[in-house]
């Protein structure tokens, strides 16, 4: 009988041993897990991360106040024109607003400047130049070609003789039997200025075939145009087009075959379906000559 008591004995104390233990390891464990995520959340300032503010149309000094408040620096990336605006005004930031940040992270801006962002253009770049010539000067200058008009005389076709801006002269080509001189002071124009030109048709010129161009789609029309020396006019659009430069060209004005002087505009109507009556082009036909010895073996196996 004592043995039995004792066998018992010796296994509830075996059991409340191990009962211990496994307590004291689960105890331990969720005290390392903290231990553990304390440590983490202090490394990360996880819980502690800063939302970045709105920057865009507040100017730089109060914006350096704000961002300071919130223990964050800012670098000035880039600048651009200030238009309607005045200097030193944010027009973009990144990170974006509301996002959450560490603290002293890096704010980067683009901001206004404080000067008129102005292109300085001179006579001898435009008047008596090439067509081709002054496109590349005022691209160059970031700036934009407007309407091209031509005039009957000349001894070289595409020669610009006057230039405006918002309808304004800009230059026009001296007259020396007048007692003309060329100016030599350039005139300032705002970057992204719209330049309209005068050019000659030349002595030879004569009215050009308005070219062909429903079925095409507008970017091929639109090169048609300017290669055909003519401009393009209003373009209208028909439904929902989501890539202007794949829409196809339905109806024109004026109509194919007609005669125009070099520089009429041409009105375009775009659809995004393929219109009807057109034909897709045919494949090119497949010279014999060109198959490779593979398809010929493929031939006379067949045969």
């Amino acid at each position: 009988m004592s043995k039995i008591r004792t066998f018992f004995s010796d296994l509830w104390y075996l059991r409340k041993t191990l009962l211990l233990n496994i307590l004291g390891v689960i105890v331990l464990t969720f005290v390392l897990v903290q231990v553990l995520m304390w440590s983490l959340s202090f490394y990360t300032l996880h819980g502690e991360s800063i939302e970045v503010p709105d920057l865009v149309n507040m100017k730089l000094n109060e914006a350096e106040k704000l961002l300071a408040t919130r223990k964050l620096d800012f670098v000035i990336t880039d600048s651009i024109c200030k238009g309607n605006s005045s200097g030193g005004i944010i027009k973009e930031q990144n990170p974006r607003p509301s996002f959450r940040v560490k603290e002293s992270r890096k704010i980067y801006l683009t901001i206004t400047r404080h000067s008129d962002c102005t292109v300085n253009l001179y006579y001898n770049q435009l008047i008596g130049r090439p067509r081709e010539y002054v496109v590349r000067q005022l691209q160059r200058s970031n700036l934009k070609v407007g309407k091209l008009t031509y005039k009957p005389g000349g001894k070289a076709e595409n020669t610009v003789v006057e230039a405006y801006v918002d309808g304004v002269p800009l230059f026009i080509e001296a007259d020396p039997n007048a007692g003309e001189k060329p100016p030599t002071e350039p005139k300032k124009i705002p970057q992204n200025a719209v330049v309209d030109l005068v050019l000659l048709e030349g002595v030879d010129a004569l009215p050009q075939y308005i070219p062909n161009l429903i079925c095409d789609t507008y970017g091929v029309a639109e090169f048609t145009i300017k290669g055909s020396q003519f401009n393009l006019g209003t373009v209208h659009i028909q439904g929902v087009v989501n890539d202007t430069l794949a829409a196809w060209v339905w109806k024109q004005s004026p109509s194919a075959g007609e005669n125009a002087t070099m520089g009429s505009g041409i009105d375009l109507w775009l659809m995004s379906e393929f219109p009807e009556g057109c034909k897709e082009e045919d494949p090119l036909p497949i010279d014999e000559d060109d198959l490779g010895d593979d398809a010929l073996y493929e031939e006379e196996g067949n045969d």
